[in-house]
Formats: structure tokens, C-alpha cells, sequence
């Protein structure tokens, strides 16, 4: 297990019928797997993870700003 702390990334929410959740990725650029906020360690690689909470946006700020990235028309 690496002793080295490191920030995982904040990628965006996974959307269920039960509810949207925050989607992070691990910060070890070998493994770059999924991972969730419970998780202290990566269970792929084994890089201790700390997660930026304040970072992860409303899920509506989220998905506006997914729509102007990747749909023709615009939010008014």
C-alpha cells in the first residue's frame, strides 16, 4: 500500500433510478479506476485517496454544463 496521499478526481455523478451519486477516479496515473467517497484506499492499486468535497458542483450546475459541451442548442 503507497503511504502518499492523494486527491481523487471529481469526474461527475452517476444517475440511478434511486438517486444521483458524486463519480471519482483515482489520481494514480497507472490506474485511473472508479472509485467512491467510502473508500480509504483504491481497491485496484492500492493508493491511499483523499477526496475534495468542496469540488463537486450541484448536479444541476453539472449538467448544464455537460449540455453546453455536447448538445447543438444552448440553456436559456
Amino acid at each position: 500500500m503507497k503511504l502518499i496521499k492523494k486527491k481523487a478526481e471529481f469526474v461527475g455523478y452517476v444517475v440511478y433510478s434511486v438517486g444521483a451519486f458524486p463519480e471519482w477516479r483515482c489520481p494514480d496515473k497507472d490506474c485511473g479506476m472508479s472509485v467512491m467517497e467510502e473508500y480509504k484506499c483504491c481497491p485496484y492499486c492500492g493508493r491511499r485517496l483523499k477526496f475534495d468535497k468542496s469540488r463537486n458542483g450541484s448536479l444541476t450546475e453539472v449538467l448544464k454544463t455537460w449540455i453546453k459541451q455536447h448538445c447543438i442548442f444552448s440553456l436559456q
